[in-house]
């Protein structure tokens, strides 16, 4: 097939938007769920799925031509293999993170309205829409919170193994999870490295949620007052990237504290590249800076920034996945 011209380029980029707001509501919709034990006739379907069944039709005939649906007869649709992600319970589900996304009331559908008060005011543009920051927002709304906390646990699934197997982290007897969440990302290392032992360090309410594990300790506390664990490698993943400069420098400074018996702080997050080239962060960059005060960082701009909270780079390690490993130390 030859290059599409700039034109067409252009208007693919037009269609791709209409099929993500089709994926969001085939998502809100739960479609994929009424279709878990098999094809259905779009009239049941409809029905089910409180829609009018003609147009529900005509959305499915749009996404079946992507792959996404199949029609098994003539107005009877199943799952597939695609759709099958759609379903919010199965293995492979990405159900929450395209419900928040491209879903209706989502809030990082929200955060993309305000693009243009972002762009224009150097400020999150989702405050413009909601009136409140993200994080107020999920709390006044805990549905859809939840829903992101569903959407993370969702991404860890591939993430979680790729960091736990691109790096050794079995040169460090203690691994503390800063801001880990339910630990998913340390359950992920300990089970690859079983020499390793785990700290698990978030807030009360979050590490109590956390799943017991004989190698982990659960620690409550606020990573922006103090981080009262003693570890051999203090990791932080997307941590980071949900902050801007001197948030980072005040979470840094606590780690650094409690690292100064010689741990080592392992950032892992987006290393954008610094050319042209394509790269995930670069997109994800753009969502921290509609929704939230954060960014992701290229590897001067880590340097940088560890540098001025006291840490030197040693390496920085790729992963099967979008993230990379940045690994430091404190300078003496």
């Amino acid at each position: 097939m030859s290059e599409p011209s700039p034109e067409e380029q252009i208007l693919g980029i037009v269609t791709n938007h209409w099929q993500a707001c089709s994926v969001g509501a085939a998502a809100e919709l739960e479609l994929a769920d009424h279709l878990a034990d098999g094809p259905l006739p779009v009239g049941e379907l409809a029905e089910r799925s409180g829609t009018h069944a003609p147009f529900l039709f005509r959305l499915l005939r749009a996404l079946e031509s992507t792959g996404i649906f199949t029609q098994v007869s003539p107005g009877v649709f199943g799952n597939s293999p695609a759709s099958e992600c759609l379903r919010r319970n199965a293995d492979n589900s990405i159900w929450a993170w395209v419900r928040i996304c491209l879903g209706g009331g989502g809030n990082v559908y929200l955060g993309w309205q305000g693009i243009m008060h972002a762009l224009k005011t150097g400020e999150p543009g989702f405050e413009s829409i909601s009136g409140v920051s993200g994080w107020e927002w999920m709390q006044q709304n805990p549905e859809m919170g939840s829903t992101f906390n569903e959407a993370m646990r969702d991404l860890s699934n591939s993430i979680s193994p790729a960091v736990a197997a691109a790096y050794d982290w079995s040169r460090f007897a203690v691994v503390a999870d800063i801001g880990g969440g339910v630990g998913a990302q340390l359950e992920a290392i300990l089970k690859e490295h079983p020499s390793c032992r785990g700290i698990l360090f978030d807030q009360p309410q979050v590490v109590a949620e956390a799943q017991p594990n004989d190698r982990i300790k659960n620690v409550g506390g606020d990573f922006f007052k103090d981080i009262p664990v003693e570890a051999d490698a203090y990791m932080m993943r997307w941590i980071l990237h949900d902050w801007a400069d001197e948030e980072c420098l005040q979470i840094l400074a606590n780690v650094k504290r409690a690292a100064s018996r010689g741990g080592c702080l392992v950032a892992i997050d987006s290393v954008i590249p610094e050319n042209s080239e394509p790269d995930m962060g670069k997109w994800m960059d753009l969502n921290m800076m509609v929704n939230i005060s954060g960014r992701e960082r290229t590897a001067s701009e880590f340097e940088d920034l560890f540098e001025r909270a006291g840490f030197e780079i040693d390496e920085i390690v790729p992963t099967a996945s979008p993230l990379g490993i940045v690994v430091s130390k404190p300078l003496a």
